[in-house]
């Protein structure tokens, strides 16, 4: 049996999703049924993977300066889109480059973000 790619799993919870407001449609069977279903196949589905940001459009007021997840590099803070579609980004001051550039798959946004202010001295 193959591994299921990210897509994959992705797919097969927009389908299970799909199934569910079909039987609801149809009205056939009770709702507890459907429910109980419905869990048993997410039982044996993997976990849904959190979206990257190869699933989002970049947006300067959502993205810049927010945090992301990285694989190797751990939490990040993104800063903009490169010129080659990959996402610029900071690093903790543990890692020897601090500011890179990675494909947009590799990112996951946390929620969190960042911003600037002024200090008055």
């Amino acid at each position: 049996m193959s591994t299921p790619t990210r897509l994959d799993i992705i797919r097969a919870h927009q389908t299970l999703n799909d199934l569910r407001i079909f039987l609801n449609a149809k009205g056939e069977l009770d709702s507890d049924t459907i429910k109980y279903t419905m869990s048993v196949i997410k039982k044996a589905l993997p976990p849904k993977p959190e979206p990257t940001m190869a699933d989002v459009e970049w947006d300067d007021d959502k993205h810049y300066l927010a945090e992301a997840e990285h694989p190797n590099y751990g939490k990040v803070i993104m800063l903009g889109l490169e010129m080659h579609g990959l996402i610029d980004f900071f690093t903790s001051p543990y890692h020897t480059k601090r500011c890179l550039a990675v494909e947009r798959e590799t990112l996951t946004p946390t929620g969190r973000r960042y911003t600037l202010t002024e200090v008055q001295e």
